[in-house]
């Protein structure tokens, strides 16, 4: 296979099944789903039954018996105070929720609270 048609995987959201295409650098685990307690969660088996994809600069949610979700990628969020603290391995991290209809979305396929967050672009990631 040539190696410039070769896909890559690139992943947006840190807990969902990585999606292939060109690999995004900015966005690439810029995402996460939280508990209400702020904590990175996870339930990796109800989560793989999330599709993931990106169109025209959004990410796409899919799931079985769920509306589409779509959130634009490329909002800035310049306000310091929209920011609050989530975990990731017990560390923390500043984060903005992607909103009402993301945490009703989401809290409405795991069945419990959970919140789509988007990392503050200046905090470290691995």
């Amino acid at each position: 296979m040539n190696q410039m048609n070769k896909e890559m995987e690139f992943n947006p959201v840190i807990q969902c099944v990585p999606i292939k295409g060109d690999i995004q650098p900015d966005y690439q685990q810029r995402w996460l789903l939280v508990d209400d307690e702020g904590r990175l969660l996870a339930d990796p088996v109800k989560t793989a039954e999330i599709e993931l994809s990106i169109r025209f600069s959004y990410l796409v949610f899919r799931a079985a018996g769920m509306l589409r979700l779509d959130i634009p990628m490329e909002v800035l969020e310049d306000d310091e105070e929209a920011f609050e603290t989530v975990y990731i391995d017990g560390k923390p991290v500043r984060a903005v929720n992607e909103g009402e209809l993301a945490t009703a979305w989401f809290s409405n396929f795991y069945g419990k609270t959970v919140h789509l967050m988007k990392i503050h672009p200046e905090e470290q990631r691995n």
